[in-house]
């Protein structure tokens, strides 16, 4: 008897093979599905950092607004302290 015939017993039913194709069958279907959950993430995360770089430009942009609106509700002269000096009401001196 050759030694090939001796390692794989033959299945004269033919179930065997069946058996492996439709658990390599499951394996694939599983696989496929991962591979749609990770697009469907990827997908997401993209649509997030979109989102994100968004908000980061409209805070920006909502910063500037405030520093101008901010200057031309208390503008400054040049050249001179930031507060005024208020005269003692008292004028014990």
């Amino acid at each position: 008897m050759p030694p090939h015939d001796c390692l794989c017993p033959k299945d004269p039913t033919g179930l065997e093979g069946s058996k492996m194709e439709d658990m390599l069958v499951r394996i694939y279907n599983k696989v496929e599905g991962v591979d749609k959950v990770l697009e469907d993430l990827k997908n997401n995360f993209s649509t997030l950092n979109q989102t994100v770089i968004s908000y980061l430009v409209s805070i920006k942009q909502l910063e500037t607004q405030l520093g101008q609106i901010s200057t031309h509700l208390n503008p400054r002269q040049k050249r001179t302290l930031t507060s005024d000096t208020i005269p003692n009401p008292k004028n014990d001196c």
